[in-house]
């Protein structure tokens, strides 16, 4: 192999991992949409039951202890063999578009060093099928950060969004103005460290994060 093509193979490597990344990403939509769409299900099935189950004891056909101590012994036993209901995804769904207060954030940049860029939340199907905004591959479609705690689309340095123009609704939305989590007093500007520190701590990477990591850096 000559270097010019050992070159091309090197630059070649990022855009195939791309590629297959995005693909994984689709084929995950899919199937995550789908047991989403069957938890759902299994919640109306629920609600159904639990009616049912109300109307039963009201009208004295059933003992509501002996029902409730049954029902917790099927839920110890369901969640004791691994066998409780759960998608294993989060897709977020957007309601009525409320923008948050307006916030001076290059003021309060010195202070709270872009806390709010370490805040987790899950993308709507609309922004995972756009493919701007990346994923935790270990955490369906929950925003993936980097090993420092931030946001994968935040500068380490300067704490720039890198996808601004494109960035999520969350992101569009978000006030830090009301949020007891970043400030204990906003127009002090105190922060609350306790809570951040507490609670915004970094994530080690999934293996197949590490695995995307270690071949962009190659």
């Amino acid at each position: 192999m000559t270097p010019r093509s050992r070159g091309s193979r090197r630059r070649c490597v990022p855009d195939q991992l791309d590629e297959l990344e995005r693909q994984m990403e689709r084929a995950s939509l899919f199937t995550h949409t789908a047991l989403t769409d069957q938890a759902t299900r299994a919640n109306e099935s629920d609600a159904l039951l639990n009616g049912l189950v109300d109307v039963l004891i009201k009208g004295g056909v059933v003992n509501a202890e002996q029902l409730r101590s049954a029902v917790e012994a099927v839920r110890h036993e369901a969640a004791a063999t691994g066998q409780a209901a759960n998608a294993g995804v989060t897709i977020r769904v957007d309601g009525e578009s409320r923008p948050g207060v307006p916030v001076d954030c290059e003021a309060r940049l010195p202070i709270c060093h872009a806390a709010c860029c370490r805040l987790r939340f899950a993308l709507s199907a609309e922004e995972i099928e756009a493919g701007v905004m990346r994923w935790d591959l270990g955490r369906p479609y929950i925003n993936r950060q980097s090993t420092d705690g931030y946001c994968a689309h935040c500068d380490g340095t300067t704490h720039a969004c890198h996808i601004y123009d494109d960035r999520p609704t969350v992101c569009r939305q978000y006030s830090c103005a009301d949020d007891p989590r970043i400030w204990t007093d906003f127009a002090a500007m105190e922060l609350n460290s306790d809570w951040i520190d507490a609670n915004l701590g970094s994530d080690r990477p999934s293996p197949v994060e590490i695995y995307m990591h270690a071949h962009r850096a190659s």
